[in-house]
Order: structure tokens, then sequence, then C-alpha cells
């Protein structure tokens, strides 16, 4: 419905026919200016009436219109056309008329609501800003859009630019739906100056909400619009509905390529529960989120698009997220087909899902995104995405097992760090049982790709490190026979084992032959991803043995000493050695025997590495007994037939003794130590200790008895002539307890002695006796009777 600005007279005075209005005054009002231009096509038919320019002048603020206040809404059927202005003063030939806020009030640029079939061409808008307290449906634009239909914003040659604004196009959210349906927003310029090459940013670029079977961008590069340094959105599509094509826009890119970035902006948003979002070959570099689709219930498409590089696909323009889908169900990224491909690389995360499901990924390529390929947050209530495993890779193929009647993607991995497919190869479905194998020749390193039988992708197969049933074995002695075994690694051709010092000391699965210490897995694909494992330690353990054993000392002065080992305290060696206080070698049996007194080293060892002392043992000697003949004292019978001897003496600590003595025909006469009751004659004692050793006195002659019996002289002169000045008695020293006694007259006794070691010189008390006659009685304390008689002193 029109809105009718003037009175009916005037609107009958105009609607004769379809009108060009020219716009020849840069003011804000009055005649020609664009303000009356609107006013005058506002009060024409339905005919179509074409707004253009004729701004006199040569410079750009010549064709600068300043806006006092907002301009009144459009009407149904009218063109604006800024490429009709006849000289270029603008940076973008094709942008020829500028329309800025010249204001402190809030105001929008031009305003289309309730109307259709409006098309606004070569115009700079600048400058539309909104209060930042005010309500969203406050909000102000360039272009300001509500409930209208069939309408054309840019074409190719003809663009629009959006600078300075909250929003370059806006179509603010009302609780009352309203439905913009057919809108065409092409070949536009958001954020930068007209030329494309400088930050001019807005908010947004598009903020639109009740978008209905709309498209941004179109089927040509020509009719993409350009995006770059707004704050919030480039492009922000809420409440959608049906059909939406995003097609062919850039998005981070100034008009020669340079990055331009929006790093908190998403590049594409889409909201809309009804809503069948077609997002497809976009170029987004440079924001916070390439693509977010959020809340998107009835299926949406993200094709061949380029996300985070440019159009060689090595320049390193990443997003933080490339693509985020929040809340939304049935979308599909990438397609069955070549041409649907994306190329997602060189984000932080190429692929953000949450609570979203089925989302296939299908044959797109993806790399070297710096945190994740793909990535899942919080899926929806029982549902669930399995990651695929490659079991087998040759040069021929690989195989594997994944979900029934699901289907893999083969891929060759890119050359980052981590695991992402670069390159399709192939898709192959599984069987009933999950099988699938691929035969074909393989050049590089490969990864998967696993949707289930929802269609739900999960992330890339990348090499996975199951350890639990891990053995190591560790060396002994600091030998190389350590290993590392049962270290499973799926999707991994390629095994390198290194020790802590980054030297390669492996090449297969399992790590054998080596020495105790730190080693680590690296294992993957020639050229693809790769996995590290957990730092593996391969102990050492040091033998060592220690010996038990019961040592017998030498005795009888021979080398009869010996050492048994008995055990040892833990391991038991192989080989033993024994080696004498010079270091020479006098065993290697457990059994060392027919030794000396000494010290004896045994050294244990393995066979191999381990090899320590384990004992130290001293031969001790046990000393035979001494027999000591300096005592010995012969006595003879009364009788002379029958000897004794006395004063033998064994000393020693190898008791009990075993005495035997020998005649002459060495018959055994006598079994203790000091011999009795035999004729006079030649005599051997033999002595045997406890260890059996053997002692000898050698012979001993008994047969002379005439030295035995007393000679007792009956006078002597103590005088001191030297000559029989002693009572000297021959024979008394054999009888060495004998006691000797000497008595005068009187009965009194002046001498005694037991045994005869100091003759008696006739003294008594230290005074000589007085010359006389005395009496002896010597006891010899034998069988033989008492001597006794007289003894005359003389002087």
């Amino acid at each position: 419905m029109r809105k009718l600005m003037f009175s009916f007279l005037l609107l009958t005075a105009v609607v004769a026919k379809a009108a060009t209005i020219t716009v020849t005054s840069k003011e804000d009002s009055g005649p020609g200016t664009l303000r009356s231009a609107i006013e005058q096509a506002n009060a024409n038919s339905t005919s179509a009436d074409i707004i253009q320019f004729s701004l006199p002048g040569s410079t750009a603020a010549d064709v600068t219109i300043s806006l006092l206040s907002d301009l009144p809404a459009l009407t149904s059927n009218i063109v604006i056309d800024g490429t009709t202005q006849p000289f270029s003063a603008l940076l973008n030939t094709n942008i020829r008329v500028v329309l800025t806020r010249g204001t402190t009030d809030y105001i929008n640029g031009i305003i289309v609501a309730d109307v259709s079939n409006i098309e606004i061409y070569g115009m700079l808008f600048r400058g539309f800003r909104a209060d930042p307290q005010g309500p969203i449906s406050e909000k102000k634009g360039g272009i300001y859009l509500f409930h209208s239909s069939n309408i054309k914003i840019g074409a190719p040659s003809k663009p629009n630019c959006f600078t300075g604004s909250y929003a370059g196009i806006l179509a603010p959210y009302a609780t009352t739906t309203q439905f913009l349906d057919n809108l065409i927003i092409a070949s536009n310029i958001f954020g930068m100056t007209e030329d494309g090459r400088a930050a001019a940013p807005n908010e947004s670029g598009i903020d639109i909400s009740f978008m209905r079977n709309g498209l941004i961008g179109g089927n040509t590069i020509a009719e993409g619009n350009r995006f770059g340094a707004n704050t919030s959105n480039g492009i922000a599509l809420g409440a959608a509905e049906e059909t939406i094509n995003v097609l062919n826009n850039v998005i981070g890119l100034d008009g020669q390529s340079g990055v331009i970035s929006s790093n908190a902006a998403n590049g594409i948003y889409v909201n809309g529960i009804g809503s069948k979002p077609k997002i497809v070959g976009n170029l987004i570099v440079g924001q916070a989120t390439g693509i977010l689709v959020s809340n998107v219930g009835a299926g949406f498409q993200i094709s061949n698009n380029r996300i985070g590089t440019g159009a060689a696909g090595t320049e390193n323009f990443g997003n933080n997220r490339g693509v985020y889908i929040a809340t939304s169900q049935a979308g599909v990224i990438g397609g069955a087909n070549a041409s649907d491909a994306n190329i997602i690389a060189y984000n932080k995360t190429g692929i953000f899902i949450e609570v979203s499901y089925p989302i296939s990924i299908l044959r797109n390529s993806i790399y070297c995104n710096t945190e994740n390929a793909i990535s899942f947050k919080d899926l929806p209530t029982g549902k669930s995405v399995t990651q695929s495993r490659i079991s087998t890779i040759t040069s021929a193929g690989a195989s594997g097992t994944y979900l029934p009647n699901s289907k893999i993607e083969l891929f060759y991995d890119d050359t980052c760090p981590d695991c992402q497919g670069k390159t399709w190869i192939a898709t192959i479905p599984t069987g009933a049982d999950g099988r699938w194998n691929y035969t074909g020749t393989l050049t590089a390193g490969i990864t998967s790709l696993g949707t289930n039988a929802d269609g739900a992708t999960a992330s890339f197969s990348r090499p996975k490190l199951s350890d639990q049933n891990k053995l190591i074995t560790g060396t002994t002695c600091g030998g190389a026979g350590g290993s590392i075994s049962n270290v499973t690694i799926t999707d991994a051709t390629t095994f390198t084992w290194y020790n802590a010092a980054g030297a390669i000391v492996g090449r297969n699965s399992s790590l054998a032959n080596v020495p105790a210490g730190v080693y680590y897995l690296i294992a993957g694909q020639p050229g693809a991803c790769m996995l590290q494992s957990p730092d593996y330690t391969i102990p050492n353990v040091d033998l060592v043995y220690k010996a038990k054993a019961n040592v017998t000392a030498a005795n009888c002065e021979k080398n009869n000493g010996s050492i048994l080992v008995t055990g040892y305290d833990n391991a038991v060696p192989t080989q033993l050695t024994w080696r004498n206080e010079s270091g020479a070698v006098v065993g290697n049996q457990a059994l060392l025997s027919g030794i000396s007194k000494g010290v004896y080293t045994l050294t244990a060892s393995n066979g191999a590495r381990c090899s320590n002392v384990a004992g130290v043992f001293t031969v001790g000697e046990v000393k035979p007994p001494i027999l000591d003949l300096k005592d010995l004292a012969q006595t003879v019978s009364c009788d002379g037939k029958i000897i004794t001897v006395k004063g033998i003496v064994l000393s020693g600590t190898t008791a009990p003794y075993k005495y035997a003595w020998f005649n002459s025909a060495h018959q055994q006469v006598y079994n203790n130590l000091n011999l009795t009751g035999v004729i006079p004659g030649n005599y051997e004692l033999v002595v045997t200790d406890v260890n059996g050793c053997v002692l000898s006195s050698g012979i001993l002659d008994f047969t002379d008895t005439s030295n035995r019996s007393l000679k007792v002289p009956n006078a002597f002169s103590p005088n001191g002539d030297t000559s029989n000045d002693t009572w000297k008695i021959e024979g008394a020293a054999n009888y060495p307890t004998a006691e000797f006694s000497v008595f005068n007259r009187n009965g009194e006794r002046v001498f005694y002695s037991k045994g005869y070691a100091t003759d008696f010189d006739g003294q008594f008390n230290g005074k000589p006796l007085p010359i006389g006659v005395y009496y002896y009685i010597i006891d010899l304390k034998t069988d033989c009777p008492k001597l006794n008689g007289s003894l005359t002193l003389i002087r």
C-alpha cells in the first residue's frame, strides 16, 4: 500500500505516467534533493519510478548528501540508481553518490517498509550508527528493511558500499513475525572503503531478521558481496525461513586479496528453525567464526566454500573457528560430489559441532587447522558419533572395521601436525558386520572419516595408542636386553623409537635389545599425522650375589682347610671364581678344598655382565698341641725294676686327646700322659688330638736306672773352701715331690725342702749351725720306704 505524502490534487497531477526523477542538489531538503525525489516517487502510480542523479561539481564533497533526519520511507516500485551520476569522484567508479548522517540524532539512510519492487544501486552509505543503549528495535542501518518483498540491493557493476554504521543493511528483530521475501543483496561492499582496500567497519554488514527465500550474493563471482572489518557480523540472518542462499561472497579479504580481518565477528550467521540455508561458494577468512549455523532445523548445506584460506589454498588466513554448528540437525558440510567440497584450512578449529545431530561432513578438504579439525561438544541425548579406525595400511590398500551399514571416506593426510584429510581418495560403504576394504595404490599417509547410518560424521581417524597391556622387560647389570612390547597403535605404518637423548633406537612396533633408560615411540604414517607415546622406563637390575658358606680351618699343619658355599641371599650365579690372597685363581666350584690358612675371595657371575664379589672368607689354622718334656722326671721303684715318668706337659686347644705309649717293639703299653708301671726301656709317647693330628715325643730312653737312686752323703764341711761345702744328694732331681728334712740332736728341724732344688748349706735362719752330728729323713713320696741316717757337719 502506498503512503500518500501529498494531497489528492497533487497526486492526480503526477499519476499520469511513471517518472524518472533526477536529484540535482546535495542538500538535505528542498527542490532537486533526494528527499524531494523520494516524495515525488512515493506519490506516483504503480509504474516503476527511477531516481537518478546529476549533482554538479567534481569532488567527493559535491556528491555527498548529508541527512539531517530520516528520509521518507519508500513506496513500492522505485529504483534509486547512484551510477547515473555523471562523474565519478569516489574510489570506486561504480559508486558515485554518498549518503551520510549529518546530525547527532540516530537515523537510517533509506527506509524500505511494507513495500515491494525496490532496487538500490551505486550508493555509499556512511555513518548510520545506532544508540548503543537503545533497544534492538531501534537500531539503524544504511538501508532499513521491514516486511517487504522483491527487494534488490546492488548488482554487478552497480554495487553499493556500507561503512561506519550499526548495520549496512538492517532488518531488526521484532516480536511479530514480518517476513522479507525474495530479497537479493549482490555485489556490494561492507565494512571497507568503496574501493575495498581500507577498513571502514560497521558493526554488521548485513543484519536481517525474518528473511524468507532470499539471496545474499549470487550464482556468479561478480554477484558476490565483499565484507571486511565488520566488528560483529559480516552476514547475520536471524529467524530465517525456508530457502536462504548465501552464495559466492568474500568475507575478510580486501579488494587486493589482503586479509582485512574481523577477529571478533561471525562471517556468516544463519539462525531459524524453519530455514534451509544453502551456503555455497563463499570465501571466509580472518573471522572469529567463519560460518555459524544456529538452531536450524530443516537442514542446511555448506558446500564449495573456502574457509580460512584463499584462492590458492596455501594462504594462512585462518578463522578462529571455521564452521560452528549449534543446536541444529540434518546438515551437510560438503556433499557427495567433488564440486561440493569445502576447503577448510588454517583455522584454529576447522569444524565445531555442539548439541547438533546428525551432521554429515563429506568429501571436504580439511587441513592445517591448528587445534582441531573436527570437534564435538554435548551431542543431543542418546546420540553419539564413532571415530573410524584403520586397521591395515599398505601401499596397495587399506582396511578396517567401522559401524554396520555406514560409510568410510579415505583421505591423504595434510603435512601439518594434526591428522586431517586434505585430499579425498574414496568413499567406501561398510557391510553388515562393519568391515570395509579399499584396494588401490596409496602413495602417502592417509586418514579416514566415518559417517554412521544416521548420517552423522565423526572426527578424523588418527593413530591411537593402547598400552594397558604393555610389557616392559628390564636389563640386568647394565646389559642391553631391555624391551618394550604390546604397545598397540592403530592408523600407523611407521614406528620410530627414541631414547631420552632423541636418538633413534628402533623402527618396529616393539622395542628390543636396548639398555636401561627412558624411551618413547612416535608412530603414524610417512609424511602424515604422528602420535607420540608417553615415556616408558626400562629398569636395570644389578644382580648382587651374596654367598653363605661353611669354613673349615686347616689343621695338623697341612693344606686341609675348606670352604663350602651353602647358598645365596638372592640370585644364584652360574659361574664362580675363587682367588687366594695373591690373586691367583684356586677354584671354580662351590666347594674349595685342600687349602691352607689364608683369605679367599669368591667372585660370582651370571656368565655375562653381572659379576661381583660374593664373599671374602678367612680360613684359619688350628695349631697342634705342644708336648713339653723339659720337666720330665723319671723315677725308679725301690727295687729298681719299675719306672715312673712324670712332668710331661701337653698344651693346646684341640682336646680331647688320646695318648699311647709304645715300647721298642711298638706295642702299646700305656694310655695316659705320664707313664708308670713299666720296666726300664725305650718308649715313645704318641698324642692324637680331636682333629686326628698326631704328635710324637720321639724315643725316650728309660733304660739307665743308675742315677735314679739317691746317693746320700753322711758328712759335709760348709767352710767356704768350695769343696764339699753343701750336702749334695745325687739323684734328688728324679724325685721332685720328695721331702728332705734335717734335725739336730734335740729333734729340732733345721732344714726342709720339697724337692731338692737347693742343697743344704749348714745354716739355719741365716746363721751357721754348729759342728756336730745331725739326723735326716727323706720321704721320696713313692712306694719306697723313707730314708734316714746321720749327717756330720764339719768345719
